[in-house]
């Protein structure tokens, strides 16, 4: 999963700033039987212009880190990403206006910023895989590579640590979503559907089905992922 040939490697790093290589070196070299107390985790969100990850943009990003099962706020990073391209009809779901990023990094500078901190790190979000799909079609715009993280998302999650909660009708259709689950673990919500709102979030989500995991002995990283 996190192993390439030779050639694959060569076919990544031709001509790739040093940044690129550095992350790659690091990233490649997780092993899914690493124990999850000496994994570097990323907990990450973003809001963007809509769900088209061909068409719409990233415009808000947060992460907040977890390692040795603690969060780390004072290492938390967000930011805005300034766009050319703006759907006001996504307004009333992330609440920011063309003027709250105008002032924001340009997306390529953004995506040299994130990249090197997610170096070497497993990745963890809510429903996932619309935010790696989103950033890797940013990566592809301007650098012509993909992440190549190990992704936890804390749906799919919650489904293994709980599987006999979907044997009933309100979970065959669809994950809970993030507030369902943090109200299941009593877990506060603020600032939703901003990217360090949701971030903290599900943080604070991940720790808790880490905490249940090591209580049934899953202690490596593959019983996560």
């Amino acid at each position: 999963m996190w192993f390439f040939n030779g050639n694959s490697k060569k076919k990544l790093l031709s001509g790739q700033p040093e940044w690129v290589q550095d992350y790659w070196e690091q990233t490649r070299r997780i092993h899914p039987k690493t124990l999850l107390r000496e994994m570097e985790f990323e907990v990450i969100d973003l809001e963007a212009t809509g769900l088209d990850v061909y068409k719409d943009r990233i415009i808000s990003y947060a992460s907040v880190p977890v390692q040795n099962f603690e969060i780390l706020p004072n290492e938390s990073f967000s930011c805005y990403i300034s766009q050319s391209y703006f759907d006001r009809q996504s307004i009333p779901i992330h609440g920011l206006l063309r003027r709250d990023i105008e002032d924001g990094l340009s997306e390529q500078a953004f995506l040299e910023t994130i990249v090197p901190r997610l170096s070497g790190k497993v990745i963890v979000g809510h429903h996932i895989g619309y935010d790696i799909a989103m950033i890797n079609q940013a990566l592809s715009r301007h650098f012509k590579f993909e992440l190549i993280n190990p992704v936890i998302d804390t749906g799919d999650l919650y489904r293994k640590t709980f599987p006999s909660k979907f044997a009933y009708d309100r979970y065959r259709q669809q994950m809970p979503t993030l507030d369902e689950i943090a109200r299941e673990f009593e877990i506060k919500t603020h600032h939703r559907h901003s990217a360090m709102g949701d971030a903290t979030i599900t943080a604070f989500v991940f720790m808790k089905l880490w905490k249940r995991a090591e209580q049934e002995n899953k202690i490596r990283l593959k019983h996560l992922l």
